[in-house]
C-alpha cells in the first residue's frame, strides 16, 4: 500500500518578504548610483533612496509576520523569512541609526562662524538648483546656533592676513575639499576668499564651504560657512566640519607664529 506523506505549503508571505527586501535595497543601490554620478539631484536621489527603504522595511516587515505564520501553522519557508529579514535589517541599520541621531539634533543645515555678516557663496550659488536649499543664510538660525554651538565663531590670529593664505590652502588640500574659487588676501581692497564644495561618502551629498579673510587691527580674521545643498538637517555634520576645521587653523597658526 502506498504511503501518502503530507507535506506542508511554503509560506507565500515569505516569499514575498524576500522579494520585497531584494527589490528595496535594489532601489536604493540605484538611488545611491545616481546620486555619486549626477544622474539624480539631491532632492530626487534623497525621495529614491526613501523610497527603496520604504520597500526594504516592508520586506521585514512581511518577514516578521511570515516568521509567526511559520511558527504556528507549520508552514515552510523558513529560510525566505530568514533571509529577508537579515538582508533588510543590515540594509537598514545605519539609515535608521543616522535618523536617531538626527531626531536630536536641531533642523539646521547652515552654520557659520558670522550670523550677522555670513561669507557669501557665489560660485555654489550659480551651481545650485531650484530644489536645493536657499543660498542665502538664514536669519532664524542665528539665535539657535549661538544657544547649541557656542564654541563657533570668528578666529583671530596674531598674524598678517596675507600669511594665512597658504595655511588655508593647505587645510583645504588636507579635507579633499575641491576648490570652486580661490582669492587671496591682497589688502583692505580685495578679502581673501575660497570656497569649496565637499561630497559625502556614500551619497556623494554636496555640502558648500566658504571661509573669508579679512583684516582687524592688523591681525587675520578668519570666517568660515559650511552649509548642506539639500535637506533640512544635516545631523550635526556642519557644525563638526567648522569647529574642526577653526581648530586645524588655529594650530597651524600657531606653528607659522613659532617659525616667525
Amino acid at each position: 500500500m502506498r504511503r501518502h506523506v503530507l507535506i506542508e505549503p511554503t509560506s507565500r508571505l515569505a516569499v514575498w518578504s524576500l522579494r520585497l527586501t531584494v527589490v528595496g535595497i535594489g532601489v536604493a543601490l540605484v538611488a545611491l548610483l545616481a546620486a555619486r554620478t549626477d544622474r539624480l539631484d539631491g532632492a530626487q536621489a534623497a525621495a529614491a533612496l526613501a523610497a527603496g527603504l520604504g520597500v526594504t522595511a516592508a520586506g521585514v516587515v512581511a518577514a516578521a509576520l511570515a516568521g509567526m505564520l511559520i511558527w504556528f501553522s507549520g508552514y515552510r519557508g523558513a529560510r525566505y523569512a530568514v533571509a529577508a529579514m537579515l538582508l533588510g535589517l543590515a540594509t537598514l541599520a545605519y539609515p535608521v541609526a543616522s535618523l536617531a541621531i538626527g531626531i536630536g539634533h536641531p533642523a539646521l543645515n547652515d552654520i557659520t562662524t558670522d550670523p550677522a555678516d555670513p561669507p557669501a557663496f557665489d560660485i555654489a550659488a550659480s551651481a545650485r538648483p531650484a530644489t536645493a536649499n536657499p543660498v542665502a543664510y538664514p536669519a532664524a538660525f542665528a539665535p539657535l546656533q549661538r544657544r547649541l554651538y557656542p564654541e563657533i565663531r570668528p578666529l583671530e590670529i596674531d598674524l598678517p592676513p596675507e600669511d594665512v593664505n597658504e595655511i588655508i590652502a593647505e587645510l583645504v588640500a588636507g579635507r579633499g575639499w575641491r576648490v570652486l574659487d580661490r582669492l587671496d588676501y591682497r589688502g583692505p581692497d580685495r578679502e581673501g576668499r575660497f570656497e569649496m564644495v565637499h561630497r559625502s561618502l556614500i551619497m556623494g551629498f554636496r555640502d558648500d564651504i566658504v571661509i573669508r579673510v579679512r583684516a582687524v587691527d592688523g591681525r587675520a580674521r578668519i570666517d568660515m560657512r559650511s552649509a548642506a545643498r539639500y535637506g533640512r538637517q544635516d545631523f550635526g555634520v556642519n557644525a563638526r566640519r567648522v569647529v574642526a576645521a577653526l581648530d586645524d587653523l588655529r594650530v597651524a597658526a600657531r606653528r607659522a607664529q613659532r617659525q616667525q
